[in-house]
């Protein structure tokens, strides 16, 4: 009943306008230009229909010309797309969202790179609905990618299709599986694994694979609604949908109950990391749809769950189309009016996970970090200063009133009162701002070994951590975060003082290739090329993180040679490629394996 309601008052609200459309004489800009010819087909929002689509581009930064169309060098892509209208609410006003898909002339997939984006074969024009600003979506993907997560990639452009200028904007990548956007293991669809990839949303749609949970403020028809977006429905099996909703309910029944025991309490099943940032991102803009809609969750093979990448941030900053939800000085969370599923609220109640929260809002409000204010400032006012003449293009095709100056202005002091609404009311970390973590090294590298008769590099691959202390450490809850690589330490799993623990690839051929046992396996494989390492204990505080590279000054021959990477010193930063070696030896080391499941 709820959506309905939702759904209604903003079709009234699209409908109401006065606007008066005219045409723009457009030939240039300093935006790249996507131009779409449909040959004459009806864009709908039910079967994509057949296009060509040009995108003009000069990389040297040069301006860019419609007439540019017939200059190759000028062509960013040229080549068949289909296309059709997308969204839900965003599809109601005159200016609509659009899904492309890159196609080859037989009609199978083109994964191109679009204007530096990685390649890929699924694209959104989104339309900047509802959001006078023009840039709460870009903004919001950026700051949640500058604290270093995934968000979709954006690239603003002018549109024209058939020849009418449509307008400003935001080439963005679309959610789906991907090495390159939500990266998991996919899943082959004959596969009855169940503990495989997964895509999961709180969102309107209803089908196969959804199930309900309830807002904090009530129970009944007010509910939550979640799908699997991957697998596919009609690829996942009947142990895969359970696997997934049971996993759900198992991890908000802990959350429920207060179980924070690192061994098998909500630590121990998602990335408290995530969550962390999830929540800060949606709260910071005052998301008015966060936690409810659009609110994505995905879990790789053998990992924690993880919240987000974030989508749809332009109901946001204190704006918002349907009464005035996106306030200043309220949690989203518990506003009692878009609320999402009860766990969230009771994240904040516990006083472990919010601590946790405030300590990592501290962090990223201090002097030069993504969320300070001035930092904000600097990066909208970047933002903007590309913009103002397809702002001005785009208030006249659609008969808008060009108060963009006036709209920042506002923005950056709702930011204001917003960060010191925040600071006064998220609570104190002082119980964890000096939490102690083990003295874990990342210390050996084998990201791409050089194969071995019928045996690949990719199953002879390993990292080494080192206990480098005269303590014990407790493995339980420790885990490799992000996407790509991934790997959590089994609970009753422990590293005596000094001790060295080798996880693999593949432990059969680690144990024939190195005459080693292993301490165990993980269940995804480096990149070859480069990767963010990042060990994180249960409760996400940072133990160790490498970013390692094939190319120099990173030892070159430790890139398929035969050789891996070796830290010179344990005691040494080893986020520095100078402090590594290469080396080909493994030294006998002992694992503790004491009481390890």
């Amino acid at each position: 009943m709820r959506n309905i309601t939702i759904y209604i008052a903003i079709l009234i609200a699209a409908l109401s306008t006065t606007n008066t459309y005219a045409q723009v004489a457009f030939t240039e800009s300093n935006l790249p230009i996507i131009v779409i010819n449909t040959y004459g087909n009806t864009i709908n929002n039910e079967k994509p229909v057949g296009s060509r689509m040009m995108v003009i581009f000069h990389e040297d930064g040069g301006k860019n010309y419609l007439a540019d169309t017939s200059k190759i060098r000028a062509l960013n892509y040229n080549g068949d797309i289909t296309i059709k209208i997308r969204g839900h609410s965003s599809q109601l006003i005159d200016k609509k969202p659009y899904s492309i898909h890159t196609t080859l002339q037989s009609g199978d997939n083109n994964n191109v790179s679009l204007l530096g984006l990685p390649a890929e074969n699924d694209w959104v024009l989104n339309n900047i609905a509802y959001d006078p600003s023009y840039i709460r979506d870009y903004i919001s993907y950026g700051l949640s990618e500058q604290l270093g997560n995934y968000a979709p990639r954006c690239q603003y452009c002018e549109v024209v299709i058939d020849g009418d200028y449509k307008g400003l904007y935001i080439l963005t990548e679309k959610m789906k599986a991907n090495k390159n956007r939500i990266d998991i293991k996919k899943t082959d669809e004959n596969s009855k694994n169940t503990d495989c990839g997964y895509i999961f949303e709180a969102n309107r749609s209803i089908n196969s694979t959804s199930w309900i949970d309830y807002p904090s403020n009530k129970f009944g028809s007010d509910s939550i609604m979640y799908s699997i977006k991957y697998p596919k429905k009609e690829n996942i099996s009947k142990n895969q949908l359970e696997f997934i909703q049971n996993f759900y309910r198992d991890f908000t029944e802990k959350v429920h109950s207060r179980n924070e025991n690192i061994d098998n309490g909500f630590p121990s099943m998602i990335d408290i990391q995530s969550f962390v940032d999830f929540m800060l991102i949606g709260e910071f803009t005052s998301n008015a749809d966060i936690y409810q809609y659009s609110t994505y969750f995905h879990k790789d093979i053998k990992a924690k769950l993880r919240a987000g990448p974030v989508w749809d941030f332009n109901l946001t900053f204190g704006n918002d189309i349907r009464k005035n939800r996106s306030q200043h000085d309220l949690w989203q969370f518990s506003n009692y009016t878009n609320e999402g599923a009860m766990f969230w609220k009771e994240l904040f109640n516990c006083p472990t996970f919010r601590c946790h929260l405030s300590k990592r809002w501290h962090e990223l409000t201090a002097a030069g970090q993504p969320l300070e204010y001035k930092s904000v400032c600097s990066f909208i006012d970047e933002t903007v200063s590309t913009l103002t003449n397809a702002i001005q293009r785009d208030c006249i095709r659609w008969g808008k009133n060009d108060q963009h100056e006036s709209n920042i202005g506002s923005m950056k002091e709702w930011i204001r009162k917003r960060i010191e609404w925040m600071n006064s009311n998220i609570g104190s970390c002082e119980q964890c701002k000096y939490e102690n973590v083990p003295k874990l090294v990342i210390s050996r590298i084998n990201y791409n070994p050089r194969h071995a008769g019928p045996v690949s590099s990719d199953e002879l691959e390993f990292i080494e951590i080192t206990n480098n202390s005269d303590e014990q450490v407790n493995l339980a809850g420790i885990y490799f975060g992000g996407t790509g690589f991934n790997y959590v330490f089994p609970s009753n799993s422990s590293l005596m003082p000094n001790e060295k623990a080798i996880i693999c690839s593949d432990s059969l051929q680690f144990i024939a290739h190195y005459g080693q046992i292993p301490f165990g396996q993980y269940a995804r494989h480096l990149s070859n090329q480069s990767q963010r390492l990042v060990l994180y204990d249960a409760w996400g505080n940072l133990i160790d993180e490498v970013t390692y590279s094939c190319n120099p000054p990173w030892p070159k021959a430790t890139n398929g040679q035969g050789s891996f990477l070796e830290l010179n010193d344990l005691n040494s930063d080893n986020s520095i490629a100078k402090n590594w070696h290469s080396a080909k030896s493994i030294s006998q080391t002992k694992h503790s394996r004491s009481g390890q499941k």
